[in-house]
């Protein structure tokens, strides 16, 4: 859950007992807006209360925070946070072992049991305890835009009275007993039926798992007999063929010329025996799941090319002609190449044998739903109707007038169209006698899809902006980056792999490629210079989970950030890299992230360059660190509250000058005013910015401050 990116929706403080209240009603609130059904609610409410309680009980303060993830399901997820001395006990209490000194101490495990989602880590630090219930099937889904019109709602909501919270328990208490009464009745009857049923699937299970066991032994002996024999046979028919090697090789004398044929059909057998044994051994393999599939990105041409050079020995003295062809629109595989290339030598292999004269022509080319049918079409004497499933069954051969001039083990066919289902495809033959036959494979073009997704999925096709190259191979990475950007006007597209950037180079002119390090496991840093050797001269940024600057910097990257990217990061560096300028930079200073999310988008969204700090201390690391343009401040936060924040600001030389707008819901005093009076401070309540004056107020103030774009 920690690594899945999080909608915010509310942040409840925990400084008095009402905030507890708050939080189971704000709990049941929001679990209503995202379609939640009542008994749902009452569960969701119920767990916000006992954590918050627990915070507030043993930690004296603590925050509720709400939000829903982006993951398939999504889920609604209520963390709460403390700064107490942490729970010594917690094994024994998750254990269900520890009873509270009141008799309690269980409110944690019927947390857990309510919820779909708990985790909980303690320390002397504090306690963060973060549970979640997945979103209902029939909810819509939660996006950006369904956030914001879920936290105006939350915003327009006034706090009910304790008592009035107190009377709406009890009358959800009455409402259950009543549905659990109604639930238990109906469960009575349910249940004579159930037992009734009950012995009659026990003893057909029973059944089954004797005749599926029985299944089970006998494909365990087949695929044993065959493995054994194969590894049996393998020995004798080695010391066969180098035997016939030495003899053929006069190394103890001449051979007549009888026994050299003689011997040539010795070589000969034992040949036929070892393609025998081999087709044996994988059919043995594939029957008993241990073929592994070992899928990479590859193009039709390139496999096409390297085919071509392993058959041509075959063709040696053939008048046979042996055509290639792939269409020129197909996609980078991505499949097991050996697997593939072993489906097509089998059958081609199969072709030469019984083709007299003409040509064996190999295709590629895309059919519909993602699939990719390559073709092994001949000249030769084709296949009767009746005969054309017999040749899949192992050991088959059909009889007729070449079939007594070659010889072959009947596996080929096979084991080419097990290995063909295995990849999730399919073999099968058209065939006309004395007209040739054509054997098609269907392959997945993506191993584990059925489905190609186009070359950019994720395509903003209303920006106009500069185009952007995303080569990234996790698909949430990629969702995120593209949230990142939302709010711009840049044009972004997104491979996965570096095959797909190549065919994408080809279609594009990118303003800037952001390259992800890793992708299948592989440092790509080296794709780095293959772009400058193609021409492509402009920046490009590396991002990362391995924390290495120097390396990216070093390969010829002209910027680097490390994974997780804060959004508001990665837009502030792909602005400046295309642009080729720093923009003017604002520093967030709340506690609350809808905030900071919907202040920074605003003005990201123009062109500032966004910092956050969600409390007093990191603001002031990141004023002398950063020395942004501007701060936009609020007044009450946890560690330090706006008023310490100006005053350490203003006794500093470097920040003494730096103009702050007090962004803030409090309601400020006359006094209160007078701490804030200075010629570089300038007020802009959060009440103005979620009404009519909206973020064209905030950004009159900021031209107002001297640093407007």
């Amino acid at each position: 859950m920690d690594e899945t990116f999080k909608f915010p929706l509310l942040t409840i403080p925990l400084r008095h007992d009402r905030h507890v209240v708050q939080a189971r009603q704000r709990a049941r609130d929001v679990a209503a807006l995202l379609g939640f059904e009542h008994q749902d609610q009452i569960r969701l409410a119920t767990a916000a209360s006992e954590l918050a309680r627990n915070a507030f009980r043993y930690a004296e303060s603590g925050a509720v925070d709400f939000s829903v993830t982006n993951a398939d399901p999504q889920v609604f997820v209520i963390s709460v946070t403390d700064k107490g001395a942490g729970i010594p006990n917690l094994a024994e209490i998750l254990d269900g072992r520890y009873v509270s000194k009141t008799g309690l101490g269980m409110g944690l495990i019927g947390t857990k049991r309510l919820m779909d989602h708990f985790h909980i880590a303690s320390d002397s630090m504090g306690t963060r305890v973060e549970c979640g219930k997945a979103l209902p099937a029939t909810a819509p889904a939660v996006n950006a835009a369904s956030i914001k019109a879920i936290s105006a709602k939350l915003a327009g909501g006034t706090a009910a009275d304790p008592f009035d919270e107190i009377e709406r328990q009890n009358q959800e208490l009455l409402k259950t007993l009543a549905e659990l009464k109604e639930k238990q009745d109906q469960l009575a009857d349910l249940n004579q039926e159930l037992e009734d049923t009950n012995r009659g699937v026990v003893a057909l299970y029973a059944e089954l798992e004797q005749h599926a066991d029985d299944l089970r032994k006998v494909s365990d002996l087949k695929t044993s007999f065959l493995s054994n024999l194969s590894h049996e046979f393998r020995t004798p028919l080695n010391s066969i063929s180098s035997l016939s090697r030495l003899l053929l090789g006069r190394t103890d004398g001449e051979l007549s010329e009888e026994q050299e044929k003689q011997v040539l059909y010795i070589q000969h057998s034992a040949s036929e025996l070892s393609e025998l044994v081999n087709d044996l051994l994988d059919l043995a393999k594939v029957e008993a799941g241990k073929i592994d599939v070992k899928p990479r990105h590859f193009e039709v041409n390139d496999f096409f090319g390297a085919l071509r050079g392993m058959l041509k020995p075959l063709l040696a003295g053939n008048s046979l002609e042996l055509i290639f062809d792939a269409a020129a629109d197909l996609p980078t595989l991505y499949t097991d190449e050996g697997k593939v290339s072993q489906i097509l030598r089998n059958l081609i292999a199969n072709a030469l044998k019984f083709t007299r004269k003409g040509h064996i022509r190999v295709t590629a080319e895309i059919e519909d739903g993602g699939w990719i049918a390559f073709r092994v079409a001949d000249t030769g004497i084709g296949i009767l109707p009746e005969d054309q499933e017999r040749i899949f069954e192992e050991f088959t051969q059909i009889e007729g007038e070449m079939q007594s001039q070659v010889k072959g083990t009947g596996l080929g066919l096979p084991l080419s169209r097990r290995l063909a289902e295995l990849l999730g495809g399919s073999l099968n033959v058209e065939s006309e006698s004395g007209q040739g036959s054509t054997f098609t494979a269907r392959i997945p073009a993506h191993f584990g899809k059925t489905e190609i997704e186009p070359l950019a999925p994720l395509l903003d096709q209303e920006a106009t902006g500069a185009p952007i190259l995303f080569i990234e191979d996790n698909r949430e990475t990629s969702f995120v980056h593209q949230s990142s950007l939302k709010n711009s006007n840049y044009r972004t597209v997104f491979v996965a792999n570096i095959p797909e950037s190549r065919a994408a180079m080809k279609q594009m002119s990118p303003s800037l490629v952001v390259l992800d390090r890793l992708i299948d496991q592989k440092d790509c840093l080296y794709y780095i210079e293959e772009l400058r050797s193609q021409g492509y001269s402009g920046p490009i940024l590396v991002v990362s989970v391995v924390d290495d600057a120097k390396s990216a910097i070093e390969a010829g990257a002209d910027a680097f950030l490390a994974k997780p990217v804060p959004p508001f990061n990665l837009l502030n560096v792909v602005r400046e890299l295309i642009e080729g300028a720093p923009s003017k930079t604002i520093l967030l200073v709340d506690d609350d992230e809808v905030t900071r999310y919907l202040v920074g988008g605003a003005l990201a969204k123009v062109g500032y360059r966004i910092l956050e700090a969600h409390g007093g201390r990191e603001a002031l690391r990141l004023i002398k660190d950063e020395t942004p343009d501007a701060v936009v401040l609020d007044i009450t936060m946890p560690d330090m509250n706006g008023f310490e924040v100006l005053r350490e600001m203003r006794k500093s030389l470097a920040s003494k000058t730096i103009p702050v707008i007090v962004h803030s819901s409090r309601e400020l005093s006359n006094q209160d005013r007078k701490l804030l009076l200075d010629s570089f401070t300038f007020f802009y309540p959060k009440q103005a910015f979620s009404g009519e004056g909206g973020p064209r107020g905030l950004l009159q103030v900021l031209e107002s401050t001297g640093i407007g774009l």
